[in-house]
């Protein structure tokens, strides 16, 4: 018990990574993805034991508004887990995307009454980015369970809410501060949205436009840039369990670069990004998700047992 009560809520975004990177792998080693699926069920079941045997302090925990932004992740894990597990056992599988979905959203709307109304633009954090557009995991799932119509309806709220909250999170960031060091990986995020807005515009559009993918993709450079180069300020901030938070924003851009440059293949105009860049693109992801999970387990190895 002393052990579970240490597994911080924001391992979730390490789950959600682990889980992604199967998927951006698979054209590598289908073993590979069914290692990261592993991986990612593992640490995803000790968040779920945590939030079970320790729900009274789960549920103090999340009075922070910031650790309630975060909890959208374990649920966005659960739905690309679900995919791995449909093979095997589709009705359970889709059962479980279905339960995901609804908690997220739920989440979303606590979250929403709770902290951003009345509105102030000094609570703005990065963590809002799952709040307002985390859900268009659905969308990038939804081709599994054939359920394309609810993952566009998704994919728009998705596209409002990211219009709505970069240039509030933009401003808090520019005007409001320097974050505080356990929040400071979250900047990670910026690199999340428009990546996750491009692939779930890939997987559930029936007509896909080459100029949306190209203004999707200017924006997904644009906020990967941002992202890598306040990396050394991150990582020279030291450990935080929000290390998480350097996972899925970099392995889904991975994702989001590769499958826009296969789509454009196709067209007239041909990809955008040279093959070796595709593939430096995939081993950093590996390489970032690799490091955090490598922080994580000398974190549980160096922090002392609660009696």
């Amino acid at each position: 018990m002393s052990f579970i009560r240490r597994v911080p809520l924001p391992m979730s975004a390490l789950a959600l990574g682990l889980a992604a990177l199967g998927n951006l792998l698979l054209p590598y080693s289908p073993a590979v993805r069914a290692a990261c699926g592993l991986a990612a069920a593992v640490v995803a079941c000790f968040v779920a034991l945590r939030i079970v045997l320790d729900f009274s302090g789960v549920r103090a925990e999340l009075r922070n508004p910031a650790a309630l932004a975060g909890l959208p992740a374990f649920f966005m894990a659960l739905m690309v887990l679900s995919t791995y597990v449909k093979p095997y056992a589709p009705i359970p599988a889709k059962g479980l995307w279905v339960a995901a979905l609804v908690l997220q959203l739920l989440v979303t709307a606590v979250f929403m009454t709770r902290h951003v109304v009345p509105f102030s633009v000094s609570k703005a954090l990065p963590g809002w980015f799952l709040i307002f557009v985390g859900f268009v995991v659905a969308s990038v799932t939804s081709p599994a369970f054939d359920v394309q119509p609810v993952g566009r309806l998704l994919l728009y709220a998705g596209v409002i809410g990211y219009v709505a909250v970069m240039p509030v999170i933009a401003y808090r960031m520019l005007k409001g501060g320097a974050l505080p060091a356990p929040a400071l990986p979250t900047v990670a995020m910026f690199a999340a949205p428009p990546s996750l807005l491009l692939v779930g515009y890939l997987a559930v559009s029936q007509v896909r436009q080459t100029a949306v993918i190209y203004v999707l993709l200017a924006i997904v450079a644009a906020s990967l840039l941002y992202v890598l180069t306040s990396l050394p300020r991150i990582i020279g901030g030291g450990f935080h369990p929000s290390y998480a938070a350097l996972t899925f924003p970099v392995v889904i851009s991975a994702i989001a670069l590769k499958q826009s440059n296969l789509f454009l293949a196709g067209t007239a105009t041909g990809p955008v990004i040279p093959k070796v860049g595709i593939v430096a693109m995939d081993v950093f992801a590996t390489a970032m998700v690799l490091f955090v999970m490598a922080h994580y387990a000398v974190h549980f190895v160096t922090v002392p047992a609660e009696d």
